[in-house]
């Protein structure tokens, strides 16, 4: 009988000490979260200043840095169309919140998904939120001989991958949406990738391609100083800032593309800190300079979070899948 009221006494003790440690680490995650981020966060890019990726860090980071009140610096390491950096943060950065990158749909999902040696997949991620929508557009040099869509589609067939178009990289949207006007035309250009949307438009400009498939937000005021020369944007009507290009539709290529831009954090990061980041991207999101800086580049804000979010992203990589298995780019 004693050695049952002892184990007894025994057993209830430590439940009583597992009890205090729990409710002890549960204050200690929960005052963790509470006060996130103590420190710097981390951004790291998969390409080059210039780009769309720093061009959603330049529109979004100085306001979440005023919201959460913390640095939100940005470190760049082009190379692997993206894939360098997407591996760093979903494979070996810490889940604490201190690192973070961008994602780019569709590139980030092509990228994984046709380049075998990635290193990186979609679930190695946690998805914070969507800020953006950056559509597509075609841009020539100022004084390049191409004026219209038609006389730059013409010269592709008559010459088949003799055009050089410049793309930010094999795997990006860029690339994917310079495949679809192939497919969609029947026109065979020559393909070259770049580190980023800035040495893509830049490769253009300086005549060492002929053409660039890049983005509204990335060129409009280039297109608007006369340093290049947009033959089409890939939206469903006209833009404000850019009233005399023509859209693809128009021009009897039914496509309308562009890029969704938003932050990941790597698979395993607290929920707690994805939701403060997440509520501080939203208060972001509503801020009218926030706003008029994306009106500025002719970005659409486009907030997406949570469940909405990874449905968005889940259905979009479903939608990749399909396309780039009916263009024999993955089996």
């Amino acid at each position: 009988m004693k050695r049952i009221k002892s184990e007894g006494k025994a057993v209830g003790l430590i439940m009583a000490v597992l009890f205090v440690l729990g409710g002890v680490l549960g204050v200690t995650v929960a005052t963790a979260a509470e006060k996130y981020p103590t420190k710097a966060v981390t951004v790291i890019h998969g390409f080059k200043a210039g780009g769309g990726s720093d061009q959603l860090a330049q529109v979004t980071q100085p306001f979440l840095e005023k919201v959460l009140k913390q640095r939100f610096p940005n470190v760049y390491k082009p190379g692997a169309d993206g894939a360098i950096a997407w591996k760093e943060v979903g494979k070996d950065a810490k889940p604490d919140g201190y690192t973070l990158t961008t994602c780019l749909t569709p590139k980030t999902q092509l990228n994984s998904m046709v380049n075998p040696n990635a290193g990186y997949a979609m679930t190695d991620f946690e998805p914070i939120a969507n800020m953006i929508f950056d559509p597509g557009i075609l841009v020539v040099a100022a004084d390049s001989k191409f004026k219209t869509l038609k006389d730059l589609i013409d010269a592709a067939k008559a010459a088949p991958g003799q055009i050089k178009l410049s793309h930010s990289g094999n795997g990006g949207d860029d690339w994917f949406n310079a495949l679809m006007i192939t497919k969609l035309t029947g026109a065979t250009f020559n393909l070259v990738p770049f580190d980023g949307d800035a040495p893509a438009w830049q490769a253009a400009a300086g005549g060492h391609t002929d053409v660039c498939s890049t983005n509204v937000g990335v060129v409009t005021g280039v297109v608007q100083g006369k340093k290049l020369r947009a033959l089409a944007v890939y939206t469903e009507k006209r833009l404000i800032p850019l009233p005399d290009v023509p859209t693809l539709k128009e021009q009897g290529v039914d496509l309308i593309e562009g890029s969704f831009r938003g932050y990941l954090a790597p698979k395993g990061t607290p929920k707690e800190i994805i939701d403060i980041l997440a509520d501080g991207l939203e208060k972001v999101s509503h801020d009218p300079q926030h706003k008029a800086a994306c009106a500025a580049l002719n970005m659409v804000p486009d907030f997406r979070r949570g469940d909405t979010y990874k449905s968005f992203l889940a259905k979009e990589e479903e939608m990749l899948r399909k396309v780039a298995k009916e263009m024999k780019l993955i089996p």
